[in-house]
C-alpha cells in the first residue's frame, strides 16, 4: 500500500507542474501590459519600457517561465500583486481557508444529500421515489449555480428576510453559498450512487442474502451500500473540484472573501500575478484532495491491495531466489 501512495504522489508531481506552465502561458499571451495598468494609461513609453525593464517583462518567454517555475515551486514565492502590491502568498494563506470550508462544506452536503437520493431511487427504480429523486437530480445539473443564488438571495434575504444576502459575518451567511455550490455534485453523486446500486442490488450474494431470509434493509446497509461505494468514492474527487471550481463564481455572488473572489477581481484587474498563484494553489489543494480520494480508493477496494500484494510477494520470491543461487 505504501508503494501505492508512492506512485500516486509521484504522479501528482508533473501534473503541477504543467499547470504552472499552461497557466503562465495563458497569462502571457493574453492582451494587456502589466507595466501599462500598473502605471496607468497617462504613462509615456519610457516610463513603460523603463517599468517593464524592471519588472523583468522584457526578457523573453522562456526566461519568464524558468524565473516563474523556480520562483513559484522552488522558492515558494508566488509574486506582488500589480494593484496593491500585496505578496500573493499571504493574500491566498488569509483567504484560502474561508475557501476550503466553503468546498468541504459543499462537498459534505453533497454525500450526505446525494447519497440517500441514489439510494431511494435504485430501490424504487422506476417508481415515483425514483422519478422525483432523479428529477431532482436533473434540475441540479441543469441550473446555472450563479443565476440559482441570485434567485435564493431574492427570495430568502430580500422578501423574506430569513438569511443574509451577503458577507460571512454569522453561520447563517454560510447557508445559501453552500446550498447553492453543493447542489451541481449533489446531482451527480445521486445519479452515481443509483447506477452503482442498480449493478449491486441484482449481484448474486444479493439474491442470496434474500433467499435466506436477510431483512432488506440489512442487505441494503450492511451488504449491497458497501460494495456500491466504491465507484462512489471515486466521484469524490470530482465533488470536491467541482465544488471548489464553485467558489469562484459563488464567492462573488455573495461577497465571500475567499480565494474565488480574489481570483475573479484580479481577472478583471488583469493581475496576472494573482491569477496564476490563485491557480496554482487551488491546483495543488485539487491534486492532494484527489490524492486522499485513491488512497481512500485503494482500501475500499481490494483489488488493489491484492495487486500490490501480488507485486510484493514476486519481489521477495526474485529476491530470495537470487540469494539462494548465489549461495
Amino acid at each position: 500500500m505504501v508503494r501505492y501512495v508512492l506512485k500516486r504522489i509521484l504522479a501528482i508531481i508533473p501534473v503541477i507542474l504543467l499547470i504552472g506552465v499552461a497557466i503562465f502561458t495563458i497569462m502571457y499571451f493574453c492582451p494587456g501590459d502589466p507595466a501599462e495598468i500598473i502605471l496607468g494609461g497617462g504613462a509615456s513609453k519610457s516610463d513603460v519600457f523603463n517599468l517593464r525593464e524592471k519588472m523583468g517583462l522584457n526578457d523573453s518567454y522562456f526566461i519568464q517561465l524558468g524565473r516563474f517555475m523556480y520562483n513559484t515551486f522552488i522558492r515558494f514565492d508566488l509574486g506582488t500583486s500589480y494593484m496593491n502590491g500585496k505578496s500573493v502568498l499571504t493574500e491566498i494563506i488569509t483567504r484560502f481557508p474561508r475557501t476550503l470550508v466553503f468546498a468541504l462544506s459543499a462537498m459534505l452536503v453533497q454525500i450526505i444529500i446525494g447519497i440517500p437520493l441514489g439510494v431511494t431511487a435504485a430501490t424504487h427504480q422506476n417508481g415515483w421515489a425514483d422519478r422525483v429523486c432523479m428529477l431532482i437530480a436533473l434540475i441540479g445539473v441543469s441550473v446555472p449555480a450563479f443565476w440559482l443564488g441570485l434567485e435564493l438571495m431574492l427570495l430568502f434575504s430580500v422578501k423574506l428576510q430569513w438569511l443574509p444576502a451577503y458577507g460571512i459575518d454569522s453561520w447563517k451567511s454560510w447557508i445559501l453559498p453552500i446550498i447553492v455550490n453543493s447542489l451541481h455534485g449533489m446531482a451527480m453523486m445521486a445519479r452515481q450512487a443509483r447506477s452503482s446500486m442498480l449493478e449491486v442490488i441484482r449481484s448474486d450474494y444479493v439474491t442470496t442474502a434474500r433467499a435466506r431470509g436477510v431483512s432488506e434493509r440489512k442487505i441494503l446497509y450492511r451488504h449491497a451500500l458497501p460494495n456500491a461505494l466504491i465507484p462512489i468514492v471515486q466521484t469524490l474527487g470530482n465533488s470536491f473540484g467541482i465544488a471548489l471550481g464553485g467558489t469562484v463564481i459563488i464567492e462573488n455572488v455573495f461577497s465571500i472573501p475567499g480565494i474565488g473572489q480574489y481570483m475573479t477581481n484580479s481577472i478583471t484587474n488583469r493581475d496576472y500575478a494573482v491569477i496564476q498563484g490563485s491557480v496554482v494553489v487551488l491546483s495543488i489543494a485539487f491534486c492532494l484532495v484527489m490524492l486522499l480520494v485513491d488512497v481512500a480508493f485503494g482500501y475500499i477496494d481490494p483489488r488493489i491491495k491484492a495487486q500490490y500484494a501480488s507485486k510484493k510477494s514476486k519481489t521477495h520470491k526474485v529476491i530470495r531466489g537470487g540469494a539462494n543461487s548465489h549461495a
